[in-house]
Parts: structure tokens; C-alpha cells; sequence
């Protein structure tokens, strides 16, 4: 059997999602990765993993319109896996289906509306309808997002990846697992790791690994580490692009923040390696709240110390294996770093606990059973 993963847009960060449920499935099936590039090339991570199939167009809705016939012609699977309820994606995936009968199973691993109300019910939805108006000449526009949200249901199978949008759309959770042959620190040595990358060999490095964003609390993160007020403790945040966001982080931070840019994903545990602790400082708004960070999980198959926030579903997943904290709560996050890099014990303590659960419950070993029950329930 042969397994069309649809991502909607092959240039972003959203096909890491695709990859990883691509990852999955051949274990069992063929499995091809299909979809638009919107953007110059593939997503940089992940490029020459697999031999994509894509149309090159943009993300104006007349654009987009002419290249449906040809993304719909690339699809060759027997079954079709949507990543993301969007038009590029779950859309073109629902018109093959009424033109071929061909089963559609949707994968949400976030909650897209969130995003777009921001802050606040009534004034975040409203702000977020009012918006979208101008950009419908978008495929990427809130209104397309949000009817294909309502049309979850339609789905013949739905994956979640975590139980807010378990609640919200029903489905199979699969969280953003890992190959923990792969991200396994056995593999690698911290202090060659720190050399090869430029990073200082003595200090405690406390790592943020991803696109540096406002609803991800890196401005959190860098003020905890300034208020500690200790020579030798660096905040890195690996995956950063210049932006004002980080210009600004880098304001903040000074000489105890270390900005590298995006990374190959081959390349990532390596750099969990290098790093002492781990943060995920996630921010409480309507978007985190359907969001769990792919990045926990890379640090705990590293065996890594994590800090994280109340937010989603990180106190379960780092249940007896992780610190969580309030989010924006920058006092707590402060004395949370504090304590780790005090008690080299606690850390490794804590690791060991992260890796141990990441084997059993959030490895491609596991996985990849529970995704091969949801096709065969077709």
C-alpha cells in the first residue's frame, strides 16, 4: 500500500510535521511526500531526505488555483494523509477524494485559529475575522483555515497531537515523536560538540532550539538568565533568523545570548548535545494551548534536563521528568535554571528520567504501531 502525505507548503516549517508522519509510515508502507512550494526551496532541515513531489507556485489564491490540477496528478497513493487543515493540504486532498474515492485521514498538530485570535475571546476573534478579509486573496488566509477546521469531521480518519485538539476535533494522538537511535547522546560528545559549533567550552549553555517567536517566551527565557546576574551562563537559541524580534532578544540578552541560525535536522541532536539545560518557555494564548513544541522531545531522547511552562500538554509529557514553571513567570524560570546548574545530580537525574519515558512513549518504535492501526482501520 502507498501512503501520499499532503503538507501544504514544502518551503516551511510545516513539513517537519509531514516528515515525521512520512518516517513513520514506511515502516509499514510506500510512502511518497507531496505538496506546493510556496517559498525559493525546500525547507532547509529536512531538504534531500526524500525526493519530494511539488508544484512551484505562490500563496495567492488565483496562483494556487492553477496548480491544484497538477498537485491533484502527483498524488499517487492509496491512501492520502493531510498534514494541516489547510487548503493546500486537507483542500486538495478532499477534491482527489471526491474524484477518486481514495480515503483521507487528517493530521492536526495545531490549533491554526488559536494562532490568529491572539489574546482575548471576543476582541481576538473579532480582530482575527476582520483580518482575514483583506488577506482572502490568500490561500493562507483565516477564513480558508477556519472553514476546513469546521470540515474536520469529513475526514475518514483524524491524528491529533495533543489531547486539546483530541477534545476539539477528536482523532489518534500522535505526538511529534522521535527516532531515539538517532537523538540518543551516546552518540555524541559535549565538549566536541562545543568546539565544533564555537560555543564556550566552560560555561553553563541553557538552549532554546527553534524559530524564536513572542508566543514561545524566548524574551522569558533571556530576562530569567540576565537576572541571574552570573558570569559563565549563556542563553543560545539555535534556528533563529534575523528579524527585529531577535535584534530585540539581543538587546536584552547581550554577551550572555548566543544567536545561531537554522540548522539541518541531521545536525540537532548534535547541538542538544552541547547544551547543559534545555527551555521550553512556552506563553499561555489560544494558539499554545492546541501547540506542543516538537522540541521537548528532541531534548528528552537526548536525555536532557528540560525547564517548560503550564502550558498544553508539557506537564504531562514531562511528568517526573522535567521542571515546569508558570508561563511569563520570569522569577520562576530564573531560580528553575538556577537550581539545575547548581546540581549537576539533579540534571542528569532528570535526563536520564526524560529519556527513559521518551523510549517507551514518544519513539518512533512507538509510534509507528499506532499510526499502522489508523490506516488499517480504513
Amino acid at each position: 500500500m502507498k501512503i501520499s502525505v499532503l503538507s501544504h507548503d514544502l518551503s516551511h516549517n510545516c513539513l517537519g510535521r509531514a516528515y515525521l508522519l512520512a518516517q513513520l509510515l514506511e515502516r509499514n508502507y510506500e510512502v511518497e511526500i507531496v505538496g506546493p512550494t510556496l517559498g525559493d526551496e525546500i525547507w532547509l532541515p529536512v531538504q534531500g531526505e526524500y525526493d519530494y513531489k511539488s508544484v512551484d507556485t505562490t500563496s495567492y489564491t488565483h496562483s494556487f488555483a492553477r496548480a491544484v490540477p497538477k498537485l491533484l496528478d502527483l498524488i499517487e497513493g492509496d491512501v492520502i494523509l493531510a498534514s494541516k487543515p489547510r487548503v493546500q493540504s486537507y483542500g486538495v486532498a478532499l477534491i482527489k477524494r471526491l474524484r477518486e474515492h481514495r480515503p483521507v485521514i487528517l493530521d492536526i498538530d495545531d490549533w491554526e485559529s488559536g494562532f490568529a485570535y491572539g489574546p482575548g475571546k471576543l476582541f481576538g476573534k473579532l480582530f482575527a475575522y476582520s483580518l482575514g478579509i483583506p488577506k482572502g486573496i490568500k490561500v493562507d488566509s483565516f477564513y480558508y483555515y477556519r472553514t476546513l477546521e469546521a470540515f474536520a469531521g469529513r475526514a475518514d480518519a483524524r491524528i491529533v497531537s495533543n489531547h486539546f485538539l483530541q477534545e476539539k476535533f477528536g482523532g489518534e494522538i500522535i505526538p511529534h515523536v522521535r527516532d531515539t537511535d538517532v537523538f540518543n547522546s551516546e552518540r555524541f560528545d559535549t565538549h566536541r560538540a562545543r568546539e565544533e559549533f564555537d560555543l564556550p567550552s566552560d560555561a553553563h549553555l541553557i538552549m532554546f532550539s527553534g524559530t524564536p517567536r513572542p508566543h514561545k517566551g524566548v524574551e522569558d527565557l533571556v530576562r530569567a538568565v540576565s537576572s541571574l546576574g552570573r558570569d559563565g551562563v549563556c542563553v543560545v537559541l539555535v534556528g533563529a533568523h534575523e528579524s527585529d524580534y531577535v535584534e530585540r532578544l539581543r538587546r536584552i540578552g547581550g554577551d550572555s545570548l548566543i544567536v545561531r541560525g537554522q540548522q539541518p535536522f541531521d545536525q540537532i541532536p548534535k547541538w542538544i548535545a552541547a547544551a547543559d539545560v534545555i527551555t521550553i518557555p512556552q506563553r499561555r494564548i489560544p494558539g499554545t494551548e492546541g501547540q506542543i513544541p516538537a522540541k521537548v522531545f528532541d531534548a528528552m531522547a537526548m536525555g536532557k534536563p528540560i525547564v517548560a511552562t503550564n502550558v498544553s500538554d508539557l506537564p504531562t509529557v514531562l511528568d517526573d521528568c522535567g521542571v515546569i514553571v508558570e508561563p511569563e513567570s520570569v522569577p520562576q524560570l530564573a531560580k528553575a535554571i538556577a537550581k539545575l546548574i547548581e546540581n549537576e545530580d539533579y540534571r542528569q537525574e532528570l535526563g536520564r528520567r526524560a529519556r527513559e519515558r521518551s523510549v517507551m512513549k514518544y519513539s518512533y518504535d512507538a509510534a509507528a504501531p499506532q499510526i499502522a492501526d489508523v490506516i488499517e482501520s480504513l
